[in-house]
């Protein structure tokens, strides 16, 4: 609260503040029902600055922001200019992860073409997942060239 006299009227905002420090003090057992409600009832009732103090004379004062552990514990940023040294393995290769999840789709067709093959008794039909094949070989083998 800024600086007050305690003959000055207060706003509603001051009002909203002492009754969240009730609130708090309620809740953290401070305070028992009983005083909680005469007090929430006496704040409602005054009208000046002079007639809020003894209503939290005895609470200890206004809960501040308390900065988070994980933020407490981290390194500082570097100084502008300065740049960190970053791993060359923590970045996965991006080719490899595309052609894996590719293969996978293309295994899945085959075998996919292998049970239609044996659902109609060995007549094993036109070899499509080729058309899958073909794309793929020249994926991987794009990639062979290439330096990491």
């Amino acid at each position: 609260m800024p600086q007050y006299q305690p003959h000055q009227r207060f706003t509603e905002a001051d009002r909203d503040k002492i009754a969240g420090r009730l609130r708090d003090a309620f809740a953290d057992g401070r305070l028992d029902q009983p005083e909680f409600s005469s007090r929430l009832d006496q704040l409602y009732a005054v009208q000046t600055y002079g007639e809020l103090e003894p209503l939290v004379r005895d609470l200890p004062p206004v809960r501040t922001y308390q900065t988070p552990a994980v933020v407490q514990d981290s390194k500082p940023a570097p100084a502008p200019g300065e740049f960190p040294e970053r791993k060359k393995d923590a970045q996965p290769d991006k080719r490899g992860n595309a052609i894996g999840g590719f293969t996978g789709v293309v295994m899945v067709n085959v075998v996919i073409w292998f049970v239609i093959g044996l659902a109609n008794g060995g007549h094993w039909p036109h070899f499509w997942p080729v058309w899958l094949l073909i794309p793929w070989a020249l994926i991987a083998m794009g990639s062979l060239g290439r330096r990491r």
